[in-house]
């Protein structure tokens, strides 16, 4: 994985969750028996209507079936949070849904004193723009690893809040590389960071894989640039987003020149802009 293409790997689309992910499910949303036995039966009359396009018929409609009922709960959530967060009226319904889901999230751990901050294209957007970036698909988090126990019990808690499907993938040695919770529209993907040594200096990084040169830039040029100077995220720092206060790396424009580009800076013209103070 290369920093430039980091970005487009990690927008997954709610409509691809099923992707391979290689990891443990804590908690699944099964079918009830009505949703089953109605999929079961038209399955079964598809197959009689159109034989020879059937697979192609089933995946087109229900593509179709997922993507209009993603927007139906999307905009119906969204119409509620509009009123919920009256000075945020105006903004993107996805950017307003990952707002709440942020918030909503950081709630639940704050009482079980963990400290959440923001990674990837949550991060970018936060320092670059003060609010999410582009339309986004879901909500980055990094948590170190001494905190990741603690993260672990909150796990009912989501499920309370509405969580479908709570796993976790695992590295070498059993230990835990990702979190990933899906909510009714989007995802949030919480990345455990370990201190480790890379070339000569400690750094902190994401992933435990086997790589074969043992220095930051081959680190970095495999794993997408994801490590921190221990500095970083010893002392986390806040920042502000919409107005809310969030927790980032110190110095996070290191990270973010690493994993985005010299350019990382300069914003898309079409991308949502907030600026301070509105």
């Amino acid at each position: 994985m290369t920093c430039t293409n980091l970005d487009v790997i990690k927008k997954l689309n709610i409509l691809n969750f099923n992707m391979k992910f290689g990891g443990k499910e804590l908690i699944s949303e099964s079918k009830g028996y009505l949703r089953k036995y109605l999929q079961k039966f038209f399955l079964l009359f598809l197959s009689k209507i159109a034989p020879k396009k059937y697979l192609l018929y089933k995946n087109n409609i229900r593509a179709a079936v997922n993507r209009s009922a993603y927007l139906f709960r999307l905009y119906c959530a969204v119409f509620y949070l509009r009123f919920k967060y009256p000075l945020l009226f105006r903004l993107p319904s996805k950017q307003l849904y990952a707002l709440n889901l942020a918030i909503t999230l950081l709630n639940i751990v704050k009482k079980f004193k963990i400290d959440l901050f923001l990674v990837e294209g949550s991060l970018l957007g936060a320092v670059r723009q003060d609010s999410f970036a582009g339309r986004p698909s879901d909500v980055d988090f990094g948590i170190k690893y001494c905190q990741f126990q603690k993260l672990e019990q909150c796990i009912p808690v989501f499920k309370k809040e509405g969580a479908r499907v709570v796993r976790i993938r695992y590295g070498p040695g059993k230990k835990p590389e990702k979190l990933q919770i899906l909510f009714s529209n989007m995802l949030v993907d919480i990345d455990v960071f370990f201190k480790k040594t890379v070339g000569k200096k400690e750094m902190w990084v994401q992933e435990f894989k086997k790589y074969m040169d043992q220095t930051e830039n081959a680190y970095n040029e495999e794993f997408g640039g994801i490590t921190f100077p221990i500095e970083s995220l010893e002392s986390l720092v806040k920042t502000k987003v919409y107005g809310r206060e969030f927790l980032i790396p110190k110095n996070p424009e290191i990270y973010l020149e690493k994993v985005y580009g010299k350019n990382w800076k300069k914003p898309i013209k079409k991308q949502f802009m907030w600026t301070r103070g509105k």
